[in-house]
């Protein structure tokens, strides 16, 4: 138990230069480095973003280095207000009331992109549309404020691996090549938003996220669609983040549903139904409650995946609900 709980944590003893507590100092410094094209770790309530000022294409080009993230995969941008969006987006009326019900909050859309200086053509891959959303990350929002300007803020790991849901997760995933990471806390649920895009009919659900698809019916009587086989279909017309087959995957080969692991294997299990004794092992949720999984899961398979093992095994979990998102993370991740 010692050497597992070494091999846990011994990773966030690194260099820490570059993270500071959340308070006003570190924001105002935020906000300084952004204005000089410098690169941000910052808490969302969702996951850590990596935020760059999405008008300059130095900070754009300095973000997809450090990501080593696909040039066809455009960034999400953040908002503080709806008045910000305004100025490089088109919001309609179906736009305007998903965004009354659910923003600021995990839901991000994508809608038909104004010409703007506010938004490089880099940010978003060159399309004609635009990832927006309002997060409800005071830290967030505070340093919007602060530039009087929209931040692009993709996932704060490297392309492809397992997202950052606490700030030693992205020292651990960039060191000092990350110039300043703010340590606000765990994320508060644990999965990125969903994304819904709205710049044709049927209103489509690009990535499952918290927002689920009758959250959306129930508080807007919009229908909204969702195809499970939405994945990377044709690279150069991807208009959202999340879309590629092989995402959020640990360096360790991922199965999943898996009731009995093997001996060299580190296990993933949820709830009580498995009852096991292998060692290394991490339960989710011993309550068996999704929203807890879904807290804990990017925070434990980067645990496990520490451990080297042959294989990072997880037990089924359920596919209601937030569960439906869970799956959906782990399917990509092990493919």
């Amino acid at each position: 138990m010692i050497a597992l709980s070494f091999f846990f944590f011994s990773y966030i003893i690194i260099m820490k230069f570059n993270l500071l507590n959340e308070s006003s100092y570190s924001i105002k410094k935020a906000i300084k480095y952004l204005k000089n094209n410098k690169l941000v770790g910052l808490k969302t309530e969702t996951v850590y973003g990596i935020a760059c000022d999405p008008s300059n294409i130095y900070s754009i080009k300095k973000l997809y280095e450090l990501k080593k993230r696909p040039l066809y995969n455009p960034l999400i941008i953040h908002v503080n207000n709806i008045s910000l969006a305004k100025k490089i987006s088109y919001i309609g009326k179906d736009s305007k009331l998903i965004i009354d019900k659910f923003w600021p909050g995990p839901l991000t859309l994508i809608l038909r992109k104004k010409k703007t200086n506010l938004i490089h053509d880099f940010a978003t891959s060159g399309l004609n549309s635009v990832a927006i959303r309002m997060p409800q990350s005071r830290v967030m929002q505070k340093i919007i404020s602060g530039l009087q300007k929209p931040i692009a803020a993709p996932s704060a790991n490297q392309s492809g691996y397992v997202s950052s849901t606490d700030a030693n997760h992205v020292i651990d995933s960039f060191g000092n090549k990350i110039d300043l990471v703010i340590d606000s806390g765990r994320s508060d649920f644990g999965l990125e938003s969903t994304i819904i895009d709205m710049t044709s009919r049927p209103y489509q659900i690009k990535r499952l996220g918290i927002v689920d698809k009758k959250m959306i019916s129930d508080k807007t009587q919009l229908e909204i669609s969702f195809n499970n086989s939405n994945g990377e279909k044709n690279v150069k017309q991807l208009n959202s983040p999340g879309q590629l087959n092989k995402h959020y995957a640990p360096h360790t080969p991922l199965r999943i549903n898996i009731v009995k692991p093997d001996s060299d294997d580190a296990f993933l299990n949820y709830g009580t139904n498995i009852i096991t004794k292998h060692q290394p092992t991490l339960n989710l949720s011993k309550s068996s409650n999704l929203s807890e999984a879904a807290y804990n899961l990017f925070d434990f398979l980067r645990k496990l995946d520490k451990l080297k093992k042959k294989r990072i095994v997880v037990a089924p979990i359920p596919n209601i609900g937030i569960g439906k998102t869970i799956n959906e993370r782990l399917a990509r991740a092990s493919f």
